[in-house]
């Protein structure tokens, strides 16, 4: 396989071809990630692939950077889909991917006293 020179755009594989990437560890941790809720590897890719392709077309057409500029992205929303889970109380109720210790600070053993005014 060649590399483009810098001056040459990449060309946009057509449908029906099968371009190949090399997999590497993280490429392979991100992918494992996208296929636990179900499907294969293109899945996951025309996933991810989509996805990030709506980013940049929204990004383009709303002028938030100039057509053809790769937007950088800093926050998104999820939906919670459908569940017979009950529903959280508040919108950052849900559960986290990352395992975290709570250390939760020891009782004070009764109201402290306030100042006493007398008329």
């Amino acid at each position: 396989m060649t590399t483009p020179k810098p001056t040459q755009k990449p060309t946009v594989p057509q449908p029906g071809s099968r371009p190949s990437i090399r997999v590497d560890a993280e490429l392979s941790d991100d992918l494992a990630v996208l296929m636990r809720p179900g499907g294969n590897v293109s899945d996951a890719i025309r996933l991810a692939v989509g996805q990030l392709a709506e980013m940049y077309r929204t990004a383009w057409a709303h002028g938030v950077v100039p057509d053809g500029e790769a937007p950088e992205l800093l926050t998104y929303q999820l939906r919670r889909r459908p569940t017979r889970a009950p529903a959280p109380t508040r919108p950052y109720d849900g559960t986290s991917d990352r395992n975290r210790t709570v250390v939760i600070p020891p009782q004070l053993p009764g109201p402290v006293p306030g100042p006493q005014f007398t008329p």
